[in-house]
């Protein structure tokens, strides 16, 4: 994992690697790996490398059962498929080996633009991940929900949002009505909430359907990352080209 400096490509390379295995840790954790790796360099009496930090990450790695890591790679691939069917964005990593589960992750292109049915297909991309689960493997675990960064948190604000400022709404669409308290306003605006659950059952009822009819497509994403843990660079662009091609309308 060192890399030499002469080579900014393959520095940046291990770069986004330790990134990626640091992801979900707090700043205390990095400090300690820090200090952990400058440890280990001391004692083997070397500079600090890339390989000390990596082999201190490592050791603190969590072994996952294979149920859980096939459940992971499930639901990652549901998101993945999505996102790539939906025409999301480009899909920058596919992940199972971050500290605190998997993540997909992507970027938008310039020519985004925030109309209703865009950030609809955002609501079916965010909650692919649970259809997947629903679709393959019958039940559920709670981590579609368990906090405020789950998807069912954010696919219930933006829900919230598209209700309240987003100009989408089908009663008051003009009224602009910003809070961060959204979870008070719900539990006292039986409406609202209504209302919000009604694009959430429409984008989850979306989602399930995309899921059942792209399964090749999920079952194969999932595939790779149980071989590879991690999807990116080369790798992934094959991946994402025969996904592509697997997810496509027949002419």
């Amino acid at each position: 994992m060192n890399a030499p400096a002469t080579d900014p490509a393959a520095a940046n390379r291990v770069l986004r690697y330790l990134a990626r295995r640091a992801n979900g840790m707090t700043g205390a954790d990095i400090e300690r790996v820090m200090r952990e790796a400058r440890r280990k360099a001391r004692s083997e009496k070397h500079p600090l490398t890339f390989a000390d930090i990596e082999a201190i990450l490592a050791s603190s790695k969590i072994a996952r059962p294979d149920h859980l890591r096939f459940r992971m790679a499930i639901h990652e691939a549901g998101h993945a498929v999505a996102r790539i069917r939906l025409e999301l964005g480009e899909v920058t990593m596919i992940t199972i080996d971050a500290p605190e589960g998997g993540f997909v992750a992507g970027s938008r292109d310039s020519a985004y633009e925030p109309t209703e049915e865009l950030l609809t297909g955002i609501l079916v991309c965010t909650l692919a991940g649970r259809a997947a689960e629903q679709e393959l493997l019958g039940p559920i675990v709670a981590c579609a929900g368990d906090d405020d960064t789950s998807d069912l948190a954010v696919a219930t604000r933006l829900a919230f949002d598209m209700e309240t400022r987003l100009g989408f709404a089908r009663d008051w669409p003009l009224l602009y009505r910003s809070t961060e308290d959204r979870t008070t306003i719900l539990l006292q605006n039986r409406e609202l909430a209504a209302r919000v659950n009604a694009r959430l059952d429409n984008a989850c009822d979306a989602a399930r359907e995309l899921v059942v009819r792209r399964r090749p497509a999920i079952e194969f994403v999932a595939g790779e990352l149980l071989i590879h843990d991690t999807l990116e660079g080369s790798q992934l662009d094959a991946v994402v080209t025969q996904v592509r091609k697997m997810v496509a309308d027949p002419p």
